[in-house]
């Protein structure tokens, strides 16, 4: 990429500019995670973009863009260090999905998509937690960056509505195991975050002090999806339905030892056990 241009800075006089331009403007500037996109994502992207074959001003132009635009989230608040043990979108977005997946989208329609990710980032940063739960998980397995943000709207869009299918007499059970995102979690109260979003809470590890409790989220999906940790500071009442829970009660199965409580709506129906970390899931039928 070009470097030294006449009124156009070599590129390691932009970054050390850029970096000292953000120190002074943002009071939550984290130089150690600055170097972290430097030495990560920022060579992959270059060399992605490099090997595209398209005209190396304007992938040096784009790749400044990036930087722009990180150093700014990392301002912000928005770029979480690997460290930090938390996930959000925009930070799956700006150290895996760009610099993986960017290169690929045709020339002219990159920065537009560089622009839908971190709008889309951006507004995820004040939306519930288990919205932006939910945009970082399906976004893991995302394999291009094609119309993106109306993809994504659209695979999500069935957790913002009340599905169009209720339970009846009958339905599907799953068997949900929370311990594959925390081998300590042993699930205990529920609530609805939204008609097929769940939050469970762990049957020890409360809220005390100001300290969160440990929770975990559940899409209820055809195939329900692991969230992960919710952060979660409400307190659910101890529900044991086992008139509405009929069919999640008449299981004859080894894993079910006796049930803790039960949760039902319109639309699904969970139980947690007695001694286990699996929660059992009813979808209609």
């Amino acid at each position: 990429m070009a470097e030294g241009e006449p009124g156009r800075p070599a590129m390691s006089t932009f970054v050390e500019e850029l970096e000292a331009s953000a120190r002074g403007r943002f009071v939550r500037w984290d130089s150690a995670l600055w170097q972290e996109l430097l030495t990560g994502p920022v060579p992959r992207l270059g060399q992605e973009l490099a090997a595209s074959g398209d005209d190396p001003e304007k992938c040096e132009e784009l790749l400044r863009t990036y930087l722009r635009l990180g150093a700014e989230a990392i301002g912000l608040g928005y770029l979480y260090p690997g460290s930090a043990g938390r996930k959000n979108f925009f930070t799956l977005a700006w150290a895996n999905l760009i610099p993986r997946l960017l290169a690929e989208v045709p020339e002219p329609e990159r920065a537009g998509v560089l622009a839908q990710l971190w709008n889309l980032g951006e507004n995820l940063e004040s939306a519930p937690p288990w919205v932006q739960r939910i945009f970082y998980r399906v976004g893991q397995d995302l394999f291009s960056l094609s119309d993106i943000e109306a993809r994504l709207r659209e695979t999500v869009a069935p957790a913002m509505e009340p599905p169009a299918k209720q339970l009846g007499g009958e339905g599907t059970v799953h068997f949900v195991h929370l311990a594959a995102e925390d081998s300590r979690f042993l699930p205990g109260h529920m609530h609805f975050l939204a008609p097929t979003v769940l939050c469970v809470h762990d049957r020890h590890r409360t809220a005390v002090g100001g300290r969160e409790a440990a929770t975990q989220g559940v899409w209820l999906t055809d195939t329900p999806m692991l969230l992960g940790a919710m952060g979660c500071r409400e307190t659910p009442e101890y529900t044991l339905d086992e008139a509405r829970a009929l069919t999640l009660l008449e299981l004859n199965d080894p894993r079910v030892d006796g049930w803790h409580t039960t949760l039902v709506n319109d639309w699904r129906a969970a139980a947690t056990l007695d001694t286990s970390q699996f929660v059992v899931v009813l979808n209609p039928a």
